[in-house]
């Protein structure tokens, strides 16, 4: 499945060298030739898009798909991680993200979270930084015009009544920042990356002659804990952690 980006498509006039032409043209090229199934010709023309510093979530999913197509499980669910930034929760990315991950070697299965965890995980999870802000903004907003109505009124019952919401204006302000704070906490400050490699072995510190501990596959995901020269100290969902190449990965 093919999703238009969030650049304005012009017509069709042809094709140009790929750093000439338009981004809108190259994604309309790109495009044609995935449902045409081109994949190969896609992916180039997707990445040529991206070499000129743009990016939207579409183009991320598309060039997704177009890497799933030729199974290649690493850089396919990459660029589902990194649409996942721009556009969290998105329904189509994360069932594709999964049909991804059930293709790979390794089945890490993560840490049980408590149930409160999972339901606050899913919950920030719905939109994104710039969503929760703008929405903290506004019910600070509601927050100053009902605490005004709380000294304009005279009624002892209005009175209660925009006190009563001020409060609860002011709590979802409160849970909207925190919420934005998470988000962007987990979309910008944490460090996450995909295994690129067919295999790669964490070893008990950086360094060759270091002790095997685990082997991890293509498309695997690891947050980064720690680097020293050319190795990562990585951390898997399942609580296991090893020092990995740098070579041997690519950060979302």
């Amino acid at each position: 499945m093919v999703k238009k980006t969030v650049f304005f498509i012009t017509l069709l006039l042809g094709f140009q060298p790929l750093m000439a032409a338009n981004p809108n043209e190259l994604v309309e090229q790109a495009n044609k030739a995935y449902v045409d199934g081109q994949y190969s010709y896609a992916i180039e023309l997707y990445e040529a898009v991206l070499e000129q510093k743009l990016e939207a979530a579409e183009l991320y999913y598309n060039l997704g798909n177009a890497y799933f197509k030729e199974n290649r499980l690493g850089p396919a669910m990459l660029n589902y991680e990194r649409a996942l930034k721009i556009k969290p929760g998105d329904e189509n990315t994360l069932f594709n993200l999964e049909v991804a991950r059930a293709r790979t070697v390794d089945r890490i299965n993560p840490v049980p979270l408590i149930f409160y965890e999972n339901w606050w995980r899913s919950f920030y999870s719905f939109f994104g930084t710039d969503v929760w802000a703008k929405l903290g903004l506004l019910f600070l907003v509601f927050s100053l015009l009902f605490l005004g109505g709380f000294f304009f009124f005279h009624t002892r019952g209005l009175k209660k009544l925009a006190f009563g919401l001020a409060m609860f204006s002011l709590l979802l302000m409160s849970i909207s920042f925190f919420a934005a704070r998470t988000q962007y906490h987990n979309t910008f400050t944490k460090r996450e990356a995909i295994v690129m490699t067919p295999r790669a072995t964490a070893k008990s510190s950086p360094g060759e002659s270091s002790p095997d501990l685990f082997v991890i596959h293509e498309g695997s995901k690891a947050r980064i804990t720690g680097e020293l020269g050319e190795w990562y100290e990585i951390r898997l969902a399942n609580g296991n952690v090893g020092w990995v190449k740098k070579n041997a990965l690519e950060m979302i």
